[in-house]
């Protein structure tokens, strides 16, 4: 049968891991769902699978995009990746692997989205406007056009704002009427697992990560990057934080102290989302039975 296997989870959980290891066992290709990992620009800093990893199971959604160029929304990803899932699909491909941490990409490719228009040109002129004059003459502008959506966004969230005001500017809709709109469905079935580590054994792991980073040579990455003119960059984990350290306001102790924090609370984030899914099958990292062997078990248990 036609099936998604879907690996999320917290970041330095060991999602992508898992997905290499079953991508191999079920010769399956891989979709990755991370939102960041879209960006060939940002490699270390997102735990971006290696150039070796890369060619040994086939990585679709990995540097397929530029931090130079429009972001990818979960709009955009959605269509995408049924386009690719169908076209996989229609090619025999029996399994597919989704991993990633990104539940609003994920949820967005499984439960649909209402349709919400996007436009290259608006979205360019809004994010000239913010690069300009900053967030303020952008909130004014939605207060007028979408006063409900302006009292509930989040004010720092820039790409939100951006992207809610491109919908209302190009439909001409508010974002609650946007909303009545049925979203679109998806036919294919899925199981869905994470995994389910203790809290101070993920923190850890988060720790160890940041320092493997550097050692990797995330700081000569970040170098090569416009910090400062950069919406995206400004909002991604492991990339912001070096902004007041190349202004020689903070310590490189303290940045890398403020990245491994940033990332447990992104990950706690992560695992409030995962909270909400009543699908969700969760793997148990300290059982005698590898993860691998975990998610074997819950496949082979739904085919009879």
């Amino acid at each position: 049968m036609n099936s998604l296997i879907i690996i999320q989870g917290a970041t330095a959980s060991g999602k992508s891991s898992l997905a290499l290891s079953l991508a191999k066992e079920l010769n399956a290709p891989i979709i990755s769902a991370d939102s960041r990992q879209f960006y060939k620009e940002l490699t270390i800093g997102t735990a971006k699978p290696s150039n070796e990893e890369l060619r040994a199971v086939k990585h679709y959604f990995i540097n397929t995009h530029s931090i130079h160029e429009s972001s990818l929304t979960s709009a955009g990803f959605m269509k995408s990746a049924r386009k690719e899932i169908d076209s996989l699909m229609s090619h025999g491909i029996e399994q597919i692997i989704i991993s990633g941490g990104s539940g609003m990409f994920i949820d967005a490719l499984i439960d649909g989205l209402h349709p919400s228009p996007s436009d290259a040109k608006v979205r360019g002129k809004l994010d000239d406007i913010w690069k300009r004059h900053g967030i303020d003459p952008l909130l004014k502008e939605l207060k007028i056009l979408d006063i409900e959506t302006y009292e509930r966004i989040d004010i720092k969230n820039p790409m939100r704002i951006l992207r809610s005001l491109e919908i209302i500017r190009v439909s001409g809709k508010t974002m609650k009427e946007i909303r009545k709109i049925p979203k679109e469905g998806f036919r294919h079935p899925y199981k869905r697992f994470s995994i389910a580590w203790k809290r101070q054994d993920l923190y850890t792991r988060i720790n160890l990560r940041v320092e493997e980073m550097l050692e990797h040579g995330l700081l000569e990455e970040v170098r090569q990057l416009p910090l400062k003119n950069n919406l995206l960059i400004q909002n991604t984990v492991g990339y912001k934080e070096w902004i007041p350290y190349f202004d020689n306001n903070a310590s490189y102790e303290d940045t890398i102290g403020l990245i491994q924090k940033n990332s447990r609370n992104y990950a706690k984030r992560q695992e409030t989302w995962l909270r909400g899914y009543k699908d969700l099958i969760c793997l148990n990292p300290y059982d005698r039975l590898s993860l691998k062997e975990q998610v074997l078990t819950h496949l082979q248990d739904g085919a009879e």
